[in-house]
């Protein structure tokens, strides 16, 4: 996992016990929701090329014909695209006129969600990036007595 450069903001967010019930942490993936300001206009704008670079992301081959990939085209630009490979999924909303793309990372494992984020900022050239990460997975238990 390499360095953010330009990151703002790497916030955890942790989920806690309710009253109510016992709860065990299961972590199944990792959530990172992330904003890229300052992206090149010609790199948001335009649904194939935004659903290439999201190919390229999943695993570092826009080719690969196991990703699933869907995308819509807003006139006169702007993309709405999600990919996902079965063990991870990638889903973006871009606004090019601000330079600006929302993204939500859902992958297996911390380090896989980086390596698709690095991937993603060597496509977008983002000036600034913003994360939040969720280590997703939240299991109702019973408690044994003792």
């Amino acid at each position: 996992m390499k360095v953010m450069q330009n990151a703002c903001l790497v916030e955890n967010f942790e989920l806690s016990p309710i009253q109510q019930g016992a709860f065990k942490r299961c972590i199944w993936s990792y959530h990172l929701v992330v904003e890229f300001w300052n992206s090149p206009f010609e790199l948001l704008a335009h649904a194939k090329k935004v659903e290439n670079f999201l190919r390229y992301a999943l695993n570092g081959n826009q080719e690969d014909k196991t990703i699933h990939a869907i995308s819509y085209q807003f006139k006169p630009f702007g993309v709405s695209a999600q990919v996902n490979s079965g063990q991870a999924h990638i889903y973006i909303h871009t606004w090019p006129e601000n330079g600006y793309s929302a993204i939500d990372i859902i992958a297996e494992s911390k380090e896989k969600a980086y390596e698709i984020l690095d991937r993603l900022q060597e496509k977008f050239l983002p000036e600034k990036v913003c994360v939040a990460e969720v280590a997703r997975g939240l299991t109702q238990i019973e408690w044994e007595e003792t």
